[in-house]
This record gives C-alpha cells, structure tokens and sequence, in this order.
C-alpha cells in the first residue's frame, strides 16, 4: 500500500530527470548527498548492472513494508531497471533484471550503513558480482541424470541379488 504522503507521480518525475529522487528535509540536511548518489547511478549503468533510480524518503513509513509497494509502482511507473527506495531505518529494492536472491544478498550491506552513498555502492556491487541464481542448469540437468542413472543401476544390482538368493 502507498502511503497517503507519497507522491508517486513527483518520485517518477524526479527519477526520469536524474534518476534520484530526494526528500526536501534529507536533500537540505545533507546538500551533496543527490550528486553523490547521481554518481553512482551513472557508475551503475555503465557497468553490468543496468539502470537504477534511488529514492530517498525523509520518513520511513509505519508499515516498511509499504517501501517495496513503492519502489514496484516506480519500477513500472519508469523505464529503470531498478529501483532502490531508502528511508531512515529501512529499504526496499526491487528489479525486472536482478533476482529477488540477489537483490536479497546485496541489500544486506545496504542496510547494514547509514551512508546512503555506500550502502547504494555495496548493493550494486554486491549485486553485479552475485553468483546467487545464476544456476548452470545444464550442468545441473546431466548431474541429474548421472546420479539417477547410478541409483536405477545400485537399485537393479540389489533387486538381483535378492532373486538370486531366493
């Protein structure tokens, strides 16, 4: 659920002219705070990890889960990949390209600092270079079959030797 004080339409305007989004109280208490974190979206996108937009909300709501409801409405309100959703004592971020597992692991060391500019450095590296959910399923597949091949033969062999000895 959205809450009554988000102004989505304002977040996506905001994220489709620079990709952040920043609350009048936190944007004044800490000025350079939406340049560093327009750096690092650009430093996002040139590398593996797409675009991002940040959103920093100057309250967390009552309910934190409402962040992710927010960051999901923004993701397909914009034509970004990603959508990260920051308030004092919580986060949410939420992808079209990334796993949840990924986004799960990166968003450890983004919580785990009050620095929004780390911690929005750690989840897109901690993201970029997750081996989470990237399963060679391929490989899985014929280990599969390997060890199902080797059961159906010990499963043979034992049946065998108890006709035999009947």
């Amino acid at each position: 659920m959205i809450p009554e004080n988000i102004d989505l339409k304002q977040l996506a305007s905001e994220l489709g002219d620079d990709a952040v989004a920043m609350g009048e109280h936190t944007g004044n208490q800490f000025p350079t705070l939406e340049k560093d974190l327009i750096n690092v979206v650009t430093d996002a996108k040139e590398s593996d990890f797409g675009s991002l937009g940040v959103v920093i909300l100057d309250e967390t709501p009552v309910m934190t889960s409402n962040l992710r409801d927010i960051a999901q409405e923004l993701l397909i309100q914009t034509d970004l990949d990603t959508v990260v959703v920051r308030a004092p004592m919580s986060a949410a971020v939420v992808s079209d390209v990334h796993s949840r597992a990924a986004l799960e692991s990166g968003q450890h060391d983004l919580l785990g600092t009050t620095d929004y500019v780390l911690g929005t450095e750690l989840l897109v590296q901690d993201v970029t270079e997750s081996t989470v959910g990237n399963i060679d399923w391929g490989q899985l597949l014929i280990w599969g079959l390997v060890a199902l091949a080797i059961a159906v033969v010990v499963a043979g062999a034992s049946v065998r030797r108890k006709a035999i000895s009947l």
